[in-house]
């Protein structure tokens, strides 16, 4: 990310809960700024902060201001925790399926594969 990107996230940051300054009718556009906070960790912290202040007061902000900070939240837990992962380790030593193989053998039939999964994530 570009200097000039984050200080425009960082200002947006600054401005989001303002109604006067970011109106409803804008609200449609901001998810796309929710994603990019999330995927950087000093202004996701930034937000995480500002947005609990929110939320921990719900009482004293506007429904609006309220849905624009769980909205927010919502993208940097989902960005920190991904859902659709699944882990799973197997131990080899144990293996006795094909007991005239080595477990070298074994690790020489395994395909290891790197992906991006933000091409995954919404």
């Amino acid at each position: 990310m570009s200097t000039n990107d984050k200080e425009m996230l960082l200002c947006f940051l600054q401005n989001f809960t303002d109604i006067n300054i970011i109106p409803v009718k804008l609200s449609a556009a901001l998810p796309g700024y929710y994603h990019a906070i999330a995927s950087d960790p000093e202004l996701s912290a930034i937000a995480s902060k500002k947005c609990d202040a929110v939320l921990q007061e719900l009482s004293h902000h506007n429904s609006e201001i309220v849905a624009r900070c769980s909205s927010l939240r919502q993208s940097i837990e989902a960005s920190k925790n991904p859902t659709n992962v699944i882990q799973e380790h197997v131990d080899l030593q144990d293996l006795s399926d094909m007991p005239f193989l080595s477990s070298q053998q074994h690790m020489a039939n395994l395909i290891i594969e790197e992906i991006d999964l933000k091409d995954y994530i919404d």
